[in-house]
């Protein structure tokens, strides 16, 4: 169970459906952030806490419609993020850099500590990197790919750790402002959809956030 959790999030991580060409061309992590992230990541760079509302789809090819959930999430730099599902279920989730914890119904159902699953602080780098647009460092684990047209942009990863591209084939997130869908594909074919929406930046955290992340970190 515990493995296929950490599957699961190690896939949603990093995987991305195909964007038409992205993957044709190929950037540094500098030239992504002078190009196509100068704005997103600016806004990023200047906020401590973003959050907003997402839509999860996975496409499996057994099942003729995706299975949907929607929830909120709270990125706080430097500390995790907390990922709440509200439909079809509650569920909370909470990944840091020193580990992850599930809680549904108000219990907690799993928790894992980076110190007994190594894993688990690889799979919270990505990420907490891919949130945050850091492309510096994802660029140690990933190929960066890149294409701009107007506001509109597309960034794709391409493992090139193994035990990284033993779970996922590529992933690729886009949008104008900010990062609004990330499309997902893991190793066995399987998509991934996330779709993020009304996004806000704090440049403070507040009291609410810290106790989320007090315990965790």
């Amino acid at each position: 169970m515990k493995r296929m959790l950490l599957v699961c999030w190690l896939t949603f991580v990093v995987s991305t459906a195909h964007a038409d060409d992205v993957f044709n061309h190929a950037q540094t992590a500098e030239q992504l952030l002078q190009g196509a992230l100068q704005q997103p990541s600016a806004r990023l760079r200047d906020a401590q806490v973003m959050r907003g509302k997402f839509v999860f789809k996975k496409y499996l090819p057994e099942i003729p419609k995706p299975l949907v959930s929607r929830g909120t999430f709270v990125f706080v730099t430097g500390l995790g993020v907390d990922w709440h599902t509200r439909e079809p279920f509650d569920s909370d989730f909470i990944l840091t850099a020193k580990g992850m914890q599930q809680i549904d119904a108000g219990k907690t159902t799993l928790q894992i500590n980076a110190s007994e699953q190594p894993a688990v602080r690889v799979i919270a780098q990505i990420f907490l990197s891919l949130l945050s647009l850091d492309v510096k460092a994802l660029q140690n684990s990933f190929s960066l790919f890149g294409t701009q047209q107007g506001k509109q942009w597309q960034v794709g990863l391409k493992p090139v750790v193994p035990a990284i591209a033993a779970v996922f084939r590529d992933a690729i997130v886009s949008g104008s402002t900010q990062a609004d869908l990330l499309t997902l594909h893991d190793a066995n074919g399987d998509r991934t959809e996330i779709e993020f929406s009304e996004v806000d930046y704090a440049q403070q955290i507040n009291a609410d956030d810290r106790r989320m992340f007090a315990d965790k970190n």
